[in-house]
């Protein structure tokens, strides 16, 4: 009998490429390195929780995949380009970065803790660009690469409480389209993801007070299903199956239930 994940790789475009995946401790991030490994990918898992990127690791390896386990703070730029040198030398190199690590930490503007902006700007934001500063050269010297952003539909909507994340997505979206212009002649891609409402550890970090009343506003009163982190890690897929000569730049991703966008 043919073992289907086998047949499923050896026919996919994703097959050998070599993926940096940030933020593949949980949410987004585990989804997306599961999925792409799966597809025949080369993973490496770049997390600060060594512990969960090593179950990871081993879960991929044990499945036929390849993965790296990678423990680091993306908001520490030395520690950043470590993993990319070790993915460098374990790998050959990396062809695709996919940016999810990210925290949220909602709070009214006047009553925030000004150390939770701090924290939401260096891991949403600076730890996607430090990423992208890290692989760029090597992409840029073999002429091919591609480097996704996850954002969220907060770089396009506004509500209360989340001023300082919706901040952070913003900046992350001009980031991107800059990164996109800068680097196409050398025909890297570059692509941004904007999730809506998503089911992850993400929201574990945000009073869930505050979070009921901001997905209430977000459906129609009713309820709303919300989407896994494997329904987004299956638009990174698509993203990265596109041919070669074309560049998604920017996806817009959000429950059916979703009117808030």
């Amino acid at each position: 009998m043919i073992d289907t994940q086998q047949t499923q790789q050896a026919s996919s475009p994703l097959l050998g490429r070599r993926v940096l995946v940030t933020g593949a401790s949980s949410g987004i991030g585990w989804a997306t390195a599961r999925v792409l490994a799966s597809h025949g990918a080369q993973v490496a898992l770049l997390a600060r929780r060594a512990e969960r990127l090593t179950e990871l690791a081993q879960e991929i390896d044990s499945a036929g995949g390849h993965a790296l386990a990678l423990p680091a703070d993306v908001t520490e730029f030395g520690q950043v380009q470590t993993a990319v040198d070790r993915a460098t030398a374990e790998f050959g190199g990396v062809d695709v970065l996919v940016n999810s690590a990210g925290i949220m930490l909602p709070g009214l503007i006047a009553e925030a803790d000004p150390a939770d902006w701090d924290r939401m700007v260096s891991v949403n934001l600076m730890g996607s660009m430090y990423a992208a500063r890290a692989v760029l050269p090597g992409m840029q010297e073999r002429g091919q690469g591609h480097i996704i952003n996850v954002s969220s539909n907060s770089g396009r909507v506004h509500q209360p409480s989340f001023a300082a994340y919706a901040a952070t997505k913003h900046a992350l979206g001009a980031f991107t389209t800059i990164l996109r212009k800068e680097v196409y002649p050398s025909r890297l891609r570059v692509t941004l993801l904007e999730p809506g409402a998503t089911e992850s550890e993400l929201s574990q970090h945000a009073d869930q007070e505050v979070l009921g009343d901001l997905l209430a506003g977000m459906g129609d009163g009713n309820g709303m299903r919300l989407m896994t982190t494997d329904d987004v890690a299956n638009a990174i897929l698509w993203s990265l199956t596109a041919p070669p000569h074309v560049n998604v730049g920017e996806i817009l991703y959000t429950p059916v239930d979703q009117r808030d966008w």
